[in-house]
């Protein structure tokens, strides 16, 4: 009887200690590829012949899970330019989904392909993020602990130029029977020609940001036709692109030309946004 008493006090003093602490994984998971046409099905099947299908890129993600079996609704979130930098940081995010019962998945496109960064717009895209973003999402949905129902895309900068490509109405969102549920976009290029989106959306950005300009997001949003899924633009004044980077709370920087600043009041407001949006979309 003391014994189990002990081993039960033991328990809720770890409970107490740390509540939400998310477990923590490494996975490899492979960037999708463009699935075959139906007319090359039909002459693959009028042949006999099998459609080989190239393997996407494997790449590395950094997997958290609440505790319990699930089926939790998820989370996709795609760096900026830099890629991963601060690991406790990924922690602090991880820990932060688990309180809300959600598994996240960061996803690495740089690492594995051998690149450091692309900030650099002169070099261009070296890969398709936006394969890497559905790539992620076919992993997540067969894990048995997520709900492959309630999947959501984050992405922030030139991530967050991926996750607003993924969920354009009638482009690459066609090629998969897999949808995104919502999309939260910071601080992205928007395109003007963008007509809809294949999910609700919303995106966060400074009045300040001469990097990725708000005025193209409130263009695009003139455009609208109306169709699809609502899209939300925020757009906070006073304030520079990286808003919510706690890598420059305190300070500025100047990177290609542009300034860069962490604004307090914005970043919380976002970070309000963004649970508002996931909790519309996942319904808690």
């Amino acid at each position: 009887m003391r014994l189990a008493r002990s081993v039960l006090l033991v328990g809720i003093a770890l409970f107490l200690a740390d509540p939400w602490e998310a477990a923590a994984e490494t996975v490899r998971f492979r960037s999708a590829t463009t699935p075959p046409t139906t007319l090359q099905k039909r002459l693959a099947e009028e042949k006999g012949q099998p459609i080989d299908e190239p393997p996407g890129f494997e790449l590395t993600g950094e997997l958290y899970r609440p505790a319990g079996v699930g089926p939790f609704p998820a989370v996709i979130w795609m760096y900026g330019c830099l890629g991963r930098t601060f690991r406790e940081r990924e922690k602090a995010l991880g820990d932060h989904y688990a309180s809300l019962g959600y598994v996240l998945l960061l996803v690495d496109s740089f690492g594995p392909r051998g690149i450091t960064d692309r900030c650099d717009q002169s070099l261009g895209a070296p890969v398709d993020r936006v394969m890497d973003a559905y790539g992620a999402l076919l992993y997540l949905a067969g894990l048995p602990f997520v709900d492959p129902e309630r999947v959501a895309i984050v992405g922030r900068s030139q991530g967050g130029e991926a996750a607003l490509s993924a969920i354009t109405l009638g482009g690459v969102e066609t090629l998969f029977e897999r949808r995104f549920r919502a999309a939260i976009i910071y601080y992205a290029r928007c395109d003007v020609s963008m007509g809809a989106a294949s999910a609700p959306t919303v995106i966060l950005i400074g009045e300040l940001d001469t990097n990725t300009p708000a005025s193209a997001c409130q263009e695009m949003m003139r455009r609208r036709s109306g169709d699809g899924a609502p899209i939300r633009l925020v757009v906070y004044p006073d304030a520079y692109h990286s808003f919510d980077s706690f890598r420059l709370r305190g300070r500025s920087e100047m990177a290609f030309g542009h300034r860069n600043e962490y604004n307090e009041a914005a970043a919380n407001a976002a970070s309000q946004e963004e649970l508002s949006a996931l909790r519309r979309a996942f319904g808690r």
